[in-house]
């Protein structure tokens, strides 16, 4: 499953993350940029957790699993009753003010569906968010790495 990956060092808390997600659903953000220790920001969504507590604390099964491994809402199901935010680690799940039932960060299921990345990827100037498929996030950093160094390599030999 792919799944947005946050870069730390890119970021620069701008929250146009946040934006493009208020834009895409409603005017009501499934997302918020946390500043921790008052300098670094840390865009905050649904991590979409392989064991998520929001779907088994969830009383009418609303919270599910769907076709592309996104943790998403049934607002038909869902009673509002914020046990599934109580739960999450993250802060993510909130009640609607219009609709008084829990959104959460769908994935942007179909934009993906049709091959497009998330709109909070889409929408970071700086790349800090990249939507990608990663079994092993330290796989991932490596992978930048090796990249980062064979560029600074290629820029050096060529500037010599």
């Amino acid at each position: 499953m792919k799944r947005v990956h946050f870069v730390p060092n890119r970021c620069i808390g701008c929250e146009e993350c946040v934006v493009a997600c208020e834009k895409a659903h409603d005017w009501q953000s499934r997302a918020y940029v946390e500043i921790v220790d008052g300098y670094f920001p840390i865009p905050m969504r649904c991590f979409h957790c392989e064991d998520a507590p929001c779907k088994a604390a969830c009383p009418t099964g609303a919270i599910h699993r769907n076709e592309l491994g996104a943790v998403v809402v049934d607002e038909e199901l869902c009673i509002g009753c914020g046990t599934c935010a109580e739960v999450c680690p993250f802060g993510v799940p909130h009640l609607s003010a219009t609709t008084g039932k829990i959104i959460k960060c769908d994935l942007c299921s179909e934009k993906v569906a049709e091959g497009e990345d998330p709109v909070c990827v889409a929408a970071c100037p700086k790349m800090a968010l990249e939507f990608v498929e990663v079994d092993d996030p330290l796989e991932a950093k490596r992978q930048r790495m090796a990249r980062h160094l064979k560029e600074a390599v290629s820029q050096e030999s060529t500037a010599t």
